[in-house]
């Protein structure tokens, strides 16, 4: 146990590194690959590290919900027995979502479904779209019942918006709803629990004449869906944070690769713009 004047210390050099990360300069160093890889690696630096994920989000504010904060897939308890979290839990950029959604012809006959939801702003943001449904599914019965809370939040405030519902179970095996779906991953899986949710895809989509979009932000097993044969690639690009979301995140801006299955519209321009994964496991990016 650490000595009240060493808590001391401790803090204020956590501190400081928080301030120095704040400074253009220093964060534009940090969020190199290669000083990444190898901060990761020393030992108390995730707690010290200006990732941005703990601090309130400007988004989380201004809706009244909480969203914010990383939580390692070490501390992420199971409401299924046997089945644990493949990655730990930290939240996505609305604008880059809403971006991505925004290129999505039809959405009045999809649900939106969101694997591994986490705190479910992801959810919220689907909120501002015409979905038919919104579903999040999450293995954290902890993470759960946080956002249980916040979209119970959001249907007090906008309650002409689509319900957000959430479900406690395992996403690789939980049903793909009938009819119109649009996925939304962010990085939530391994590599094999990934290429299980693109089986279970293509499985939905043999079982009935509809869409289904896979939406990956921050595509680390991009490959899984590239490799299906029932699936095509829709979109592919690097989207910037907002300038309010800026420091509020470990990086500036993150890429969004999405996939359509049956019967989907014609794909965007540079769709098949190649991923790069700059850090294994945690950071893919797009290539020229």
């Amino acid at each position: 146990m650490k000595t009240t004047l060493g808590w001391s210390l401790w803090h204020i050099a956590k501190t400081a590194l928080q301030v120095a990360g704040s400074l253009a300069f220093i964060t534009s160093v940090a969020r190199h690959p290669l000083v990444r890889r190898v901060r990761d690696h020393l030992p108390g630096f995730a707690a010290s590290s200006p990732t941005g994920w703990d601090t309130p989000h400007p988004f989380d504010l201004e809706h009244g919900i909480d969203a914010h904060g990383f939580v390692p897939t070490k501390d992420l308890d199971s409401g299924v027995p046997g089945v644990t979290a493949s990655q730990g839990y930290g939240a996505s950029q609305p604008s880059i979502l809403r971006a991505a959604l925004a290129t999505l012809p039809r959405l009045e006959t999809c649900t939106f479904l969101d694997l591994g939801c986490g705190k479910g702003r992801p959810l919220v943001v689907a909120s501002e779209f015409p979905f038919r449904d919104i579903l999040g599914v999450e293995l954290s019965p902890t993470l759960a019942s946080i956002a249980q809370t916040n979209a119970d939040t959001i249907a007090r405030r906008y309650p002409t918006r689509t319900r957000v519902r959430i479900a406690v179970a395992d996403a690789t095996t939980h049903p793909i709803p009938a009819g119109d779906v649009a996925l939304f991953l962010y990085n939530p899986f391994s590599f094999e629990l990934t290429s299980l949710i693109a089986t279970r895809v293509e499985a939905a989509l043999a079982t009935e004449h509809r869409r289904i979009y896979v939406v990956y932000y921050n595509p680390v097993f991009g490959t899984v869906f590239d490799a299906s044969p029932a699936l095509t690639r829709r979109f592919a690009s690097m989207l910037p944070y907002a300038p309010e979301e800026l420091g509020h995140g470990p990086d500036a801006e993150d890429a969004v690769v999405m996939w359509q299955g049956g019967n989907a519209p014609p794909p965007i321009a540079r769709a098949d713009a190649r991923i790069v994964v700059t850090i294994p496991g945690t950071r893919a990016e797009i290539g020229a």
